[in-house]
């Protein structure tokens, strides 16, 4: 089982990676709904899952406490955010980098943190 979580985890990892450093004018025009700031959503769902994935991994080895394997994946979600938007400043065109979708980014894995700690307590 071990290994499904990491593959899915670096799986979405890799898709993660493509799709906030792709120049987004190869992907040509986006139609559809016309959501204010729906980039945002999108940082938000792609970290809560980001956070859910990688913390699956984690705790499937067993190497601490579910409260500790939480905080290490929403510190590796923080982290590897703020080096995505790094590299969409320093190593594409047509991409910038934006405080604030580190702030959503974040904000997608405290509530996949908060829904851990809910179902952990739950279990409990």
């Amino acid at each position: 089982m071990r290994n499904i979580y990491l593959g899915a985890a670096i799986a979405w990892t890799v898709f993660l990676t493509v799709l906030c450093l792709i120049s987004m004018e190869k992907l040509g025009p986006v139609n559809g709904w016309q959501i204010p700031h729906k980039d945002k959503y999108g940082h938000f769902v792609f970290y809560f899952v980001f956070t859910i994935l990688w913390y699956a991994y984690f705790y499937s080895r067993k190497k601490g406490s579910a409260a500790r394997l939480r905080y290490i994946s929403l510190f590796a979600a923080f982290i590897y955010g703020s080096v995505i938007e790094l590299s969409q400043l320093l190593f594409t065109n047509g991409r910038n980098a934006d405080v604030i979708d580190i702030v959503f980014n974040t904000m997608g894995s405290a509530a996949a943190l908060l829904l851990l700690w809910l179902l952990q307590k739950n279990k409990n």
